[in-house]
C-alpha cells in the first residue's frame, strides 16, 4: 500500500481494505475523520506463509504532534489476512513479461541509466502483446467467473497501458507532432464501436436501399461510426441508402454528397507540412458548414427524418460540440470526436485541457475504475493513475511505474508519495509472485531489479527463508546472491545448506559449504568425526571425501587429513623416507588438533625403528619437542596407552643416537 501525502488517495484505498477487515477498523463512513486523526493502515507481507499482518500507525509519532491523539481499542488490532495466490492462468504472461522486464533493465545498465526511445516502444509492444496473447487464451478457457474477471483485468491493462505508450512514448518519438491518430487507433481498438455485429444485422434485415432506409437503426449505427472517424464506412453505408425511393430528393442528394465529402476527408502524412494540411482541413470543414447550414433551412421549411439525422451525422463531422456530446456514450467517445473533428493536430500537451472540458459533462460517480484511470492519465495526473493502476492489478502499478522511471516522468509521483514508487510497486509485486512457488526466481529479480537499498535488504530477507528443497534449488538461490551481491545472505544459505549436509551424511559437501564462508569450527568438527571414524574403524574411507574439497580448501583440519592420507599411501608404498617427511611437516606445521597428535607420534614409530635412517637428528629432536608439547590426562591421549608413547620415547632415543653415529 502506498504512503501518499494527499489524503483524496490514502482514504479511498484504505476505505477499501478496511471495510473488509471484521471487526472494522473505524465506524462506517468516518473514514475521512479516522484518517485526520493521524491514522493509517500499515503492514507486513509473509508471501512464504501466504498472509499478511494488517494493524493501524501513525502518520507521525505521537511524540511530534502538537495534541495528544485518543487512542482506540481497534487501534490495538493486528489483523491476519491471507494472501490469494498467483493463478498457475498466469505464469506464460508472468514469465514473457518478466524477460522483457529484465531485458529493459540490462539495456539500461549498458547505456548508463537511460535508455532510448526505441527500445521502450519496442518494450512497449512486447507487454501489449503479452496481455493480448493472455486475453486471447482467457477468450478461449472455458468460461467461469474467474475467467471472466481475469479477462476484463488484462483488456484494461491493456487500454491503460497503450494509452500511457501513446501519450508519453510514440509522440515522443518524432513519428508524429499530433496525437490525435494515435488516440483513435487506441480507442477503436481498445473499446471497438459500434459492433461489427450491429452493421451485419442491419444490413441482414435490408435486402435493398427502401429497407435499409427504413430500418431504425440505421441512423444511430451511422452517427456513432462518424463519431468513432470511420468515415470510409459512413461513405459507403450512405450510399446504400442514398437511392432509397423512401428518402426525399433533398436527403438523397445530400446523402450522396456527404458520402463524398466523408471520403475526402484529409489525413495527414509525415511529407506534408503542417500550414498545407490545416489549409486542406479548413476547406474540408467549410464544405461541412455550408452542408449543415444548407440542410437546416431546409428543416426550418419542411420535417424530414432522414434529413435531419444527416444533419447529425453533418455536426457531428464539423465538430459541433453539442451534438458530439449528444451522440457520444463515453467520455472516451467524445473527446475523440473532438480530437479528431475540431483539433486534427493536437499534441500531447492539448489533452488535459481537453479531458477536463469533457470530463465535466459526465457524472464521475458513474466511472468505472478503468475510467478513472485513463482519466487521471489524459490530464497528466501522474500520481492518481498510478493508485489507480495499483487497483486495476499490482502487475500494471509495477511495470508502469518502471516505464515512468524510464521515460522521467516518475518525479511527480515522488512528490506526493512518502515511499519510493518504483520501488514500492516492484517489491509488492515481487511479494505477489512469491505466493507462487514456481515463480521465486522472478520474484528475486524485481526485488533486485529496484536498485535500491531498502529492495537488496528485503531480497536478502527473503532469500535466506526460502526452502531448500534440492541441490538445483540451492544453486539458483546462490546465483541469485551472487548476481546481485547479496555477499551476508550468500553466508547464510552457505551455512544452512552446510548443516543440511552435515545431518544427511554428505561431509565432503558440508566442508565445501562452510569452507565458502571461513567457518573454521564447523570445518574443524566435521575433520574431527572423521578422524574419530578413522581411530574407531582403523581404516582411512575419508579419501573421497577430502579430495571433493582439496581444491577449493585451504583449511588445516582438511590438509592435515588429506597429509595424513598421502603419509599411509606412501607407507604401504615402501617409500619411508616420503612418508617420514609427510609426517614431520604434518606435526612440525601443527595443522592436526592437539588430540591427534599422540597418534601421530606412535604412527612415527616404525619408521625410527626401521632399518633405513628415516629421520635425522633435528627431525627426532622435532619429533621429541612435539611429544613434549602434549599434555596427558589420564590414562591415555586420543587412544592411545602410555606404554606406546614410552616406547616412542626409547625409539626416538636410540633413532636419534643411530642418526649421530651415521653423521
Amino acid at each position: 500500500m502506498a504512503r501518499l501525502g494527499t489524503d483524496k488517495f490514502v482514504v479511498e484505498r484504505e476505505k477499501e481494505v478496511a471495510t473488509r477487515l471484521s471487526p472494522g477498523v473505524f465506524p462506517a463512513g468516518r473514514q475521512s475523520e479516522w484518517s485526520a486523526q493521524n491514522r493509517t493502515l500499515t503492514h507486513s507481507v509473509h508471501p512464504l506463509t501466504n498472509s499478511v499482518a494488517l494493524g493501524v500507525a501513525g502518520k507521525q509519532p505521537r511524540e511530534l504532534l502538537k495534541t495528544d491523539v485518543r487512542v482506540y481499542e481497534q487501534d490495538q488490532r493486528v489483523y491476519v489476512c491471507g494472501l490469494g495466490t498467483m493463478p498457475d492462468e498466469r505464469l506464460p504472461f508472468v514469465n514473457d513479461t518478466h524477460a522483457v522486464f529484465a531485458a529493459i533493465q540490462s539495456i539500461m545498465d549498458a547505456r548508463g541509466d537511460h535508455v532510448g526511445v526505441d527500445a521502450l516502444l519496442r518494450m512497449s509492444a512486447l507487454y501489449r502483446e503479452a496481455m493480448l496473447r493472455q486475453v486471447r487464451v482467457l477468450q478461449d478457457a472455458q468460461d467461469s467467473e474467474f475467467v471472466r474477471s481475469e479477462n476484463d483485468v488484462f483488456q484494461a491493462m491493456h487500454a491503460v497501458w497503450h494509452l500511457l505508450e501513446i501519450v508519453y512514448v510514440t509522440t515522443n518519438a518524432g513519428l508524429s507532432a499530433s496525437v490525435v491518430p494515435y488516440y483513435m487507433e487506441w480507442l477503436n481498438f481498445n473499446f471497438p464501436a459500434p459492433a461489427a455485429a450491429d452493421g451485419e444485422r442491419i444490413l441482414g434485415s435490408s435486402p435493398d436501399a427502401n429497407a435499409l432506409a427504413q430500418n431504425s437503426d440505421v441512423w444511430p449505427y451511422v452517427q456513432k461510426l462518424a463519431l468513432r472517424g470511420h468515415v470510409t464506412t459512413v461513405a459507403n453505408m450512405l450510399e446504400r441508402i442514398a437511392p432509397a425511393q423512401a428518402l426525399s430528393a433533398a436527403a438523397s442528394r445530400w446523402a450522396r454528397e456527404l458520402a463524398q465529402t466523408a471520403r475526402d476527408m484529409p489525413l495527414g502524412s509525415s511529407d506534408e507540412t503542417s500550414g498545407s494540411f490545416n489549409g486542406r482541413w479548413r476547406r474540408w470543414n467549410s464544405g461541412l458548414q455550408s452542408m449543415a447550414t444548407n440542410m437546416g433551412s431546409m428543416l426550418d421549411k419542411a420535417e424530414d427524418a432522414a434529413l435531419s439525422a444527416l444533419l447529425c451525422v453533418v455536426d457531428v463531422m464539423r465538430g459541433d460540440a453539442d451534438t458530439i456530446s449528444r451522440v457520444g456514450e463515453t467520455w472516451q467517445d467524445v473527446l475523440g470526436a473532438v480530437l479528431l473533428y475540431s483539433e486534427p493536430t493536437a499534441q500531447t500537451e492539448r489533452l488535459p485541457a481537453l479531458a477536463q472540458l469533457v470530463l465535466e459533462q459526465f457524472e464521475a460517480d458513474d466511472f468505472t475504475l478503468v475510467d478513472r484511470t485513463l482519466a487521471a492519465l489524459v490530464r497528466h495526473e501522474l500520481p492518481e493513475f498510478l493508485v489507480y493502476c495499483n487497483q486495476i492489478d499490482a502487475w500494471l502499478s509495477a511495470h508502469v511505474s518502471d516505464l515512468m522511471e524510464h521515460i522521467g516522468i516518475l518525479d511527480s509521483c515522488r512528490r506526493v508519495f512518502k515511499v519510493e514508487p518504483r520501488e514500492h510497486y516492484l517489491v509488492a509485486l515481487g511479494e505477489r509472485y512469491l505466493t507462487h512457488e514456481g515463480l521465486w526466481r522472478v520474484a528475486m529479480d524485481y526485488f533486485g531489479l529496484c536498485r535500491t537499498r531498502v529492495s537488496q535488504s528485503i531480497m536478502g530477507e527473503y532469500i535466506v527463508r526460502m526452502p531448500l528443497e534440492s541441490d538445483r534449488k540451492a544453486q539458483q538461490v546462490l546465483r541469485v546472491c551472487e548476481r546481485y551481491k547479496l555477499t551476508e545472505a550468500s553466508e547464510r544459505v552457505h551455512r544452512q545448506l552446510g548443516r543440511q549436509k552435515w545431518q544427511r551424511g554428505r561431509l565432503g559437501a558440508a566442508i565445501a559449504h562452510f569452507v565458502r564462508v571461513n567457518d573454521s569450527s564447523a570445518v574443524g568438527q566435521i575433520c574431527d568425526q572423521l578422524w574419530a571414524e578413522y581411530l574407531a574403524s582403523g581404516l582411512l574411507t575419508y579419501g573421497p571425501i577430502i579430495d571433493s574439497v582439496l581444491a577449493s580448501s585451504g583449511h588445516d583440519r582438511v590438509r592435515f587429513l588429506t597429509q595424513y592420507r598421502d603419509f599411509h599411501e606412501c607407507y604401504k608404498a615402501g617409500e619411508f623416507a616420503r612418508a617420514g617427511k609427510l609426517l614431520l611437516s604434518i606435526l612440525v606445521g601443527e595443522i592436526a588438533p592437539i588430540h591427534a597428535v599422540p597418534d601421530l607420534l606412535v604412527d612415527s614409530i616404525p619408521l625410527l625403528e626401521g632399518d633405513a635412517l628415516v629421520f635425522g637428528a633435528d627431525d627426532t629432536l622435532e619429533l621429541m619437542r612435539c611429544a613434549e608439547s602434549v599434555v596427558f590426562v589420564g590414562g591415555e591421549e586420543g587412544g592411545v596407552e602410555r606404554d606406546e608413547l614410552s616406547i616412542f620415547s626409547v625409539a626416538c632415543a636410540r633413532n636419534l643416537a643411530r642418526s649421530y653415529v651415521m653423521q
